[in-house]
């Protein structure tokens, strides 16, 4: 790996002028109080990738081969565990490819569960130091990277078209949540996610949406990817998995409790902190994640290391845990997602009843939402988020989804809410693309 430092950029300026070209990329840390995400990176141009359709058995198997560490060049700039080789997402529908967990009710597209690119050379900004960095296999690499981005023009946004928003029924998605109160006074479930769907028509830019979206809640875990026939737009706080290669130390912290933050501070951190449902809701997701972190942990390592923490984002709060461990000899990126995927905080308790009461219950296929995105490092290890927040483009139109935990003390019009809260980002950056087009 060869790294060089750069003058300093602005990220949408360069995001702007790439975002023509093949396969571009940006994950984004546009962070606040957030401890997550230290570093942004921007990429296009990818010369590998790996697409795994819906249907596939054993996904995951095509990461095989991917964790292996690369030699440093030279000793400038960020360690390789930090620096993307590989970017891009699990679906949340790679949940239904085999093995099965029985039969789906919905028939899925011919789309991807798994899509990761090979990068060979990316911009990397690092917020704590300040300083932006090209970062390659070798300098040759890294310089012809610089060549082509100096040689693109700067890009103007086409003209944008959204359609009416449409958004499944209240009524409906209440219903879904009494059900689902149902199946846990019969004792199949403790905890059980139910989302709802927004959608509109959308025509032109999605970078420009996501842009909007990122502007309106920003998040430290935020990615867009431009997948050719698709787009996603992610504006993620949730950490799903890091894995760090070389010292097999494994981290999720999953995000379970949420209340709405009001501009000045009413308390209601430390009521979401005593909130007993929260509590609960939050409590079922950390040993949820303790028990998948125990399949592939050596013995005795799995703890956590920061519980019931109240985190600050726009227009919220949510409680998020750390829970740790170490991994056995021989675990292999396969192993660690076969043991964890999909993401316990957005599926339920148990996890595998939760997801086939979540596609009951649900009136779409989840697709991306609720999967994992993110980059398998240099030095072979794993740095995901749970694709919350998100917004897919595809076939003329945008979607976007949001739920909740629904536990025994769940009331469903407070959940209801709690999605339209969660929407907001998605809402409010509609509405300000609707009325710059109103001012041009």
């Amino acid at each position: 790996m060869w790294a060089e430092d750069v003058a300093s950029i602005e990220e949408l300026a360069v995001a702007r002028r790439l975002s023509a070209e093949p396969g571009f990329a940006w994950l984004d840390s546009n962070r606040t109080e957030a401890r997550d995400g230290r570093y942004s990176f921007i990429a296009a141009w990818p010369c590998d990738e790996i697409r795994v359709m819906f249907g596939a058995e054993a996904p995951f198997s095509a990461l095989r081969g991917l964790s292996r560490p690369e030699a440093v060049v030279n000793d400038q700039g960020p360690k390789p565990c930090e620096i993307p080789a590989w970017i891009g997402y699990i679906a949340y529908d790679a949940a239904w490819c085999a093995p099965p967990r029985g039969v789906p009710r919905f028939e899925r597209e011919h789309a991807p569960v798994l899509l990761f690119r090979r990068y060979s050379a990316l911009i990397a900004i690092d917020h704590e130091q300040s300083k932006s960095w090209i970062v390659g296999d070798d300098r040759s690499t890294c310089h012809e990277f610089l060549r082509r981005l100096r040689s693109l023009d700067d890009r103007e946004s086409p003209l944008m078209r959204i359609g009416p928003i449409e958004v499944d029924d209240a009524t409906s998605h209440r219903e879904a949540i009494e059900r689902a109160l149902d199946y846990i006074s019969m004792g199949e479930v403790y905890e059980v996610n139910v989302a709802r769907q927004w959608s509109a028509s959308f025509e032109g830019d999605a970078l420009a949406l996501w842009n909007a979206m990122r502007i309106a809640s920003r998040v430290p875990l935020g990615m867009f990817l431009d997948a050719g026939d698709h787009s996603v737009l992610a504006c993620t706080m949730e950490r799903f998995i890091h894995w760090d290669a070389e010292s097999k130390t494994l981290v999720t912290r999953p995000i379970k409790g949420t209340i709405r933050r009001e501009a000045t501070d009413d308390g209601a951190s430390e009521r979401l902190r005593a909130d007993p449902k929260e509590q609960a809701e939050h409590s079922m997701i950390v040993d949820l994640m303790r028990n998948d972190l125990g399949r592939v942990a050596e013995t005795g390592t799995v703890k956590v290391d920061a519980p019931l923490i109240v985190e600050p984002f726009t227009g919220l709060y949510h409680l998020v845990s750390t829970v740790s461990c170490v991994t056995r000899p021989g675990v292999s990126l396969e192993g660690i997602l076969e043991a964890t995927f999909p993401p316990g905080s957005v599926t339920g308790a148990p996890k595998v009843r939760a997801v086939e009461i979540i596609e009951e219950l649900e009136e779409h296929p989840r697709g991306v939402y609720c999967g994992a995105i993110g980059f398998i490092d240099r030095d072979g290890g794993i740095s995901l988020a749970v694709a919350i927040r998100t917004a897919t483009v595809a076939n003329g139109k945008v979607t976007y989804w949001a739920g909740g935990g629904i536990v025994e003390a769940s009331e469903p019009g407070r959940e209801v809410a709690e999605t339209e809260l969660k929407a907001r980002v998605f809402l409010d950056a509609i509405e300000s693309l609707r009325g710059a087009s109103r001012n041009e």
